[in-house]
């Protein structure tokens, strides 16, 4: 590496700030290789709102990707001309010839070289364009910075004989933070092709404190200047003191957000940072510009790349992160104008490093990374969208000093060194379907490690299949291939007894010489030798992995891999010698392995879970492509059945692995079933009761004996009802037969040989290994009336868990509301298998329904709801008896979730075959239930009349058998008053609404009345009432956790804003209302809220926005079947088009929203579509037809309100100057029948004076 040893670029086109004017313009020179100058005067090329709208396109678009195309196209346009006024003032007068003249040569070796101060580096130079080219300037003519200020600089180091490159990566806020290795494992990846030896390290942890440490212990072994590049995968930020420490939630899709160990000292204007992670997940420590730029200065480290967001832009009072690093004295630096995408980081950083190993220069590098910006924009956004963005312009380049990345030539030694070590590690361990996931579970282990010096032995402990070897395996590969050890040292014993002496014999051989290992060998004791290697794992970074450790406290009988006690004691001694030391050791067990704790890993330990949703969906398709299973992701039931496979399994691999290849010759439904009662076919080749034998072979028979009891128990067992099921378990003669058993004592023995592990989520329970219950009930089938009996008590027991599960989901607590919830979720699997036995054996299974059905609907899970709902009418169908009863609160269940997805008619017919059962038990307390139910759909198609007589009747019921569901009526009528006008009745109805739910305690259902209130003090013109109704009911809805009903109330905010024209305000409100709307798969809201938004575009006149808001609207409404909501949104649509002047695509929405309100038989809609289509009319001067409309539009109020309507008499009287009172009366005989035609004519004749404006 050297200073500008190749020959110089051709042509260097220099653009200076000489000085700076009081009015803020920059006086400039412009200087050409050939000597030529220009002076010239550059003001900001920034026109009002381009910055705003610039820092909304890269930092908040991401956010709303569905939403607001018209500014995101306003911020291109904007960023263009920007760029075209800048080339404009840069290259104005005689400067453009010459310019023009390097043009034509293709600007072949030629760069743009821009030197000033902070104020000059804030114009967005590499926006330049060029009107002229087909593409931006910057990706034809390379844009460099340098800053206007004296650099101390520092001497460059000799070439080395590798490239040496350190990636810092922090996570701060772990699992809610940008993916781990999201970059460093594309950028190993794009390395792999390098043609000139490279070497990666990654400094871990990612905190401050290791990179320091990292930096010196490198000095310390190379000297300065080892390290030629480092790039910062971090959050970073330029900030005000005031916005810095406002905490920001990480988010997933850009690299910002940040929280802080403590509060940062203030400080004035703005300033640059860096975020790391510190000892606690969820904080950062904010590092100044300043303080990382002394740091690599103090290693020589020339060239700085960061990913981080924003570190090139510019503050106000204190230069960027980039230009800071440079000024310095770090020679060059390369980072990002605004928040870059993990996407765009992921495409560009790999090819900038793939271009530096093929010997690019720097320019050349951040070109090609540039260029793959421009030509595939395509961005990852939130909820899964892909976004367009010219973020070709954020990577800015900051040069104080021309740095060639030159390598020298290796000796035969350095050669031999770095070919073997790339032997090494150049291949990754690959299992049978890849390494997929891991990067959280990655990231906990290195933190626990890591973090602190003391700490570098863990217990990584997970059940049988959870991959532990396989992780194991792939950390050995990653940490030395990325530097963090030296080499890897692994044993494992599942493949023999690994004594002290073996592996210190094993360990020497690699690290001792040839000589050297014969002194070892014959010259020292066995304690000098043992001595001996563990100085040098504890002065060296190395990996120790023991791997299968379980096997070491096995019965040598049973397990010859075992150990006896002395070599157990032995291997611990040998162990505990290590801690504190440098070397890293893992131990990889299905058990907690107490016997080795004390001395070594002590308490740090790391339960490995399955893999997460997308590892385990990526390992799913992996395994149906490898054996033919992969058609049934297109058929919706086996795709469910699919689900609910890889949920049953956990996400572990083995059964996953061993499972889904039997799909080739079963449905997953049908393996789903064998599965679930222990049969065959699940598990062809016996690997997964292999695999289980294992562990259940060291329990002792009581234990084993225990252990079948629990076989109905699926996924998790609560150790709390133990007892409860042991007394109903000790009903069954077959099972006092076994005599005493202990349950818990057995579900302890699961845990500690791999079995079961403490519950993650839920204190008090145990999760079981996914594929236990199945090996369990294999065995049970051994003993008939042991399994009847098993199966008759878990039923029983959760008939019971269910009643008390399903009041905590419907209480109106939000703490018992969330406990229910999360009991549900653990508890889902064992509520289904009870289920299941209930059916199969006809019993009573309401309560477990009951309680399943809430929990999928409060989880918005509405496939699983419709299953389950079919499910049990299917097989209740023809019940009698008491189960008949039963019968009616499922078609109760069915028509509510019918209704729920307006299929109307299915809805209806349930509710009467749930009344016609209700009746024969002469059951008037829940038909009354049922009553106020058939309300709510005749209500939802605008039967207001049927709906009124239906909740006047619930309501009688409700007041004589159960006061508490009153308000519920009360709330339905207000609602139907409200829909028909009649406000202070909708008030009144709404207030007693009010009154019986803060009677019977029931505060969430008082947030809905409360919206309601507000909504009708809105429609009254009481806006201060109305917004502080609708704050009560957010803040209720909040409190409760209801996502959902708190969005509606964010939807009516948006609403009252509007109507206030605070139109961003209500912007506002309406997308943070559709982001829950699109999570809960709420069509309507969705439809509703996209409407909002375009009227709100039309009023701001963002026409193109507004037409695409309603068409978004209409595509939902078509789907949900509201015709009405569908007319007016063809309605908004005509009239954009009539603003815009578009008359015949008005007249044609307007022709359509009119056919659809005549069939819903909608007045109002019809008035205000014929008074459009008359203003067109009249507009084309075709009187005739205007007065037509109009005609129609006064029929049709009439026959609603028996007087005629203003507006459309008004008009009218208008348009008889135009065609006379003859022609007039012409048209009115010809649109409205003879008799009205009269009366209308009359009505005209006798209004007075005014014309109506339109």
């Amino acid at each position: 590496m050297s200073a500008s040893t190749a020959p110089a670029p051709t042509t260097v086109i220099r653009v200076t700030e000489r000085s700076r004017r009081p009015d803020g313009a920059f006086v400039t020179r412009v200087s050409f290789a050939d000597t030529t100058e220009f002076e010239g005067v550059l003001t900001d090329p920034a026109e009002p709102g381009d910055e705003e709208r610039f820092a909304w396109y890269f930092e908040e678009h991401l956010r709303f990707p569905f939403l607001d195309r018209d500014l995101a196209e306003d911020a291109e346009q904007r960023l263009r001309a920007y760029g075209e006024r800048l080339f404009g003032q840069v290259f104005a007068g005689e400067a453009i010839t010459h310019y023009r003249a390097l043009a034509r040569r293709g600007f072949d070796g030629c760069q743009l070289q821009v030197q000033g101060s902070a104020a000059f580096h804030r114009l967005h130079w590499e926006a330049l364009y060029d009107p002229a080219l087909r593409v931006p300037s910057v990706l034809r003519l390379p844009v460099t910075r340098r800053v206007d200020l004296p650099s101390p600089g520092f001497e460059l180091p000799p070439p080395p004989s590798t490239l040496n490159i350190l990636v810092v990566t922090a996570r701060p806020n772990g699992r809610s933070d940008v993916g781990y290795r999201t970059i460093s494992r594309p950028l190993l990846e794009g390395l792999r092709r390098a043609e000139r030896p490279v070497v990666v390290d990654l400094v871990r942890p990612g905190t401050w404190q290791a990179l320091r440490q990292h930096l010196r212990w490198k000095t310390k072994l190379h000297g300065s200047g080892h390290y030629q590049v480092i790039h910062f995968d971090v959050h970073g930020a330029v900030a005000g003191f005031a916005e810095l420490t406002r905490s920001r939630a990480a988010e997933r899709y850009t690299f910002s957000g940040y929280t802080f160990t403590s509060r940062p000292a203030a400080f004035e204007g703005e300033r640059a940072f860096l975020f790391f992670e510190t000892e606690e997940e969820g904080r950062a420590e904010a590092v100044s510009a300043h303080e990382v730029a002394d740091l690599l200065a103090e290693h020589r480290v020339p060239v700085a790349v960061l990913n981080a967001c924003q570190s090139a832009k510019e503050p106000a009072s204190e230069s960027s992160l980039a230009q800071r690093l440079v000024a310095a004295g770090v020679p060059v630096a390369i980072g990002m104008a605004y928040s870059v995408t993990v996407s765009a980081a992921q495409l560009a950083m790999p090819l900038l490093y793939a271009a530096l190993t093929q010997g690019d220069d720097l320019i050349g590098a951040v070109q090609a990374a540039r260029r793959s910006l421009f030509d595939a924009k395509g961005r990852r956004a939130y909820f899964d969208q892909q976004l367009d963005l010219e973020d070709w312009v954020l990577p800015v380049f900051f040069s104080q000093q021309d740095v060639r990345l030159a390598l020298a030539d290796m000796s035969v030694e350095q050669e031999n060194r770095f070919l073997e070590y790339e032997a090494r590690v150049r291949d990754e361990p690959r299992p049978e379907y890849g390494f997929v996931g891991r990067d959280l579970d990655i990231l906990a282990i290195e933190r626990r490690l890591l973090i602190r010096d003391d700490r570098n032995m863990l217990l990584v402990r997970g059940m049988v299949g959870a991959g532990k070897s396989t992780l194991l395996r792939h950390l050995g590969w990653w940490w030395q291939r990325t530097g963090l050890v030296e080499m890897v040292f692994w044993f494992s014993y599942e493949q023999r007894a690994w004594t002290v002496d073996e592996i210190v014999e094993t360990i020497a051989g690699d690290l001792l010489g040839r000589v050297e290992r014969v002194r070892w060998a014959e010259e020292l004791t066995e304690t000098a030798r043992t001595e001996r290697i563990v100085r040098l794992l504890r002065a060296r970074r190395y990996l120790l992995v023991l791997d299968n450790a379980e096997s070491v406290t096995a019965a040598p009988a049973a397990i010859p891999h075992a150990l006896s006690e002395s070599a157990r004691h032995r291997l611990a001694d040998f162990l505990g010698a290590l801690q504190g030391g440098r070397t890293l050791v893992l131990v990889g067990s299905r058990e907690d392995e107490r016997w080795l704790a004390g001395r070594t890993f002590g308490d740090n330990t790391y339960t490995l879970p399955g893999l997460d949703e997308q590892a385990a969906s990526v390992l799913v398709e992996a395994v149906l492509s490898r054996h033919g299973g992969a058609h049934h992701l297109r058929d919706q039931t086996q795709r469910q059945a699919l689900e609910e496979l890889r949920g049953l399994l956990g996400g572990y691999p083995l059964p996953l692995a061993v499972v889904l290849p039997t799909v080739a010759t079963h449905t997953p439904a049908q393996v789903l079933a064998d599965l679930r009662q222990g049969g065959t076919e699940a598990d062809p080749l016996g690997l997964i009761s292999t695999a289980i034998a294992y562990s259940h072979g060291k329990l002792d028979p009581a234990t084993q004996h225990a252990l079948l009891l629990l076989a109905p128990f699926t996924g998790s067992i609560p150790l709390t009802v133990l007892d409860a099921y042991r007394k109903r378990l000790a009903t069954h003669a077959a099972v006092r037969a076994l005599g005493s058993v202990d349950l818990a004592a057995a579900v302890a023995e699961a845990v500690r040989v791999g079995l079961a592990t403490p519950h993650p989520r839920r204190a008090g329970w145990v999760q079981t290994l996914p594929v236990l219950p199945y090996f369990l009930r294999a065995r049970l089938r051994e003993f008939p009336a042991l399994e009847a009996a098993t199966r008759q008590a878990h039923y029983g027991l959760y008939t019971v868990l269910a009643e008390r599960i399903h009041r905590r989901l419907v209480s109106t607590r939000p703490r018992d509301r969330a406990s229910g919830r999360l009991r549900a979720g653990v508890e889902y699997a064992n509520l289904r298998g009870a289920l299941a036995h209930g059916l199969r054996t006809g019993q009573p299974v309401a309560p477990l329904v009951l309680c399943l059905e809430e929990y999928l609907d409060q989880e918005k899970q509405q496939e699983s709801r419709r299953h389950l709902l079919g499910l049990v009418l299917a097989r209740r169908r023809d019940a009698a008896g008491p189960l008949r009863r039963e019968l009616a609160t499922f078609h109760y269940l069915a028509g509510a979730f019918a209704h729920e997805q307006r299929r109307h008619p299915d809805a209806e017919e349930h509710y009467r075959q749930a009344l016609t059962i209700l009746d024969e038990f002469d059951d008037e307390q829940n038909s009354a239930r049922i009553v106020h139910h058939l309300g709510m759909l005749a209500q939802s198609q605008r039967r207001f009349d049927q709906a009124e007589q239906h909740f006047r009747a619930a309501l009688a019921g409700f007041l004589r058998f159960n006061r508490e569901l009153a308000g519920f009526s009360y709330h339905h009528l207000g609602m139907i008053a409200h829909e028909q006008g009649h406000l202070d009745q909708a008030d009144e109805h709404f207030r007693a609404a009010l009154a019986s739910f803060l009677t019977v305690g029931n505060r969430h259902k008082a947030g809905y009345a409360y919206h309601q209130l507000g909504i009708v003090a809105q429609d009254q013109g009481r806006h201060a009432e109305a917004a502080d109704h609708y704050q009560q009911a957010y803040a209720i809805l909040q409190e409760y956790r209801d996502r959902h009903g708190a969005a509606h109330t964010r939807h009516q905010l948006g609403a009252l804003a509007q109507a206030q024209e605070r139109f961003d305000e209500a912007a506002a409100h309406y997308r943070e209302a559709l982001v829950t709307f699109r999570a809960y798969g709420d069509h309507q809201g969705v439809a509703d809220t996209y409407h909002q938004l375009g009227t709100v575009a039309q009023r701001q006149r963002r026409y193109d926005q507004a037409e695409s808001h309603y068409e978004q609207a209409l595509t939902s409404y078509q789907e949900v079947g509201e015709p009405v909501s569908v007319a007016d949104t063809h309605y908004r649509l005509g009239t954009v088009a009539q603003d815009r002047g578009r008359r015949p695509e008005a007249e044609h929405r307007y022709r359509t929203a009119l056919g659809l309100y005549r069939e819903a038989d909608h007045l109002p809609g019809v008035v205000a579509t014929c008074h459009h289509l008359a203003r067109l009319a009249r507009e084309q001067q075709r009187y005739d037809q205007a007065a037509a409309w109009l005609a129609e539009a006064a029929r049709s109020w009439r026959g609603a309100h028996g007087d005629w309507p203003v507006e459309p008499v008004t008009a009218l009287r208008d348009l008889r100057e135009r065609l006379g009172p003859d022609g007039l009366r012409r048209v009115l005989r010809d649109a409205v029948p003879p008799d009205l035609a009269d009366a209308l004519a009359e009505a005209v004749e006798e209004t007075g004076g005014g014309t109506d404006d339109g």
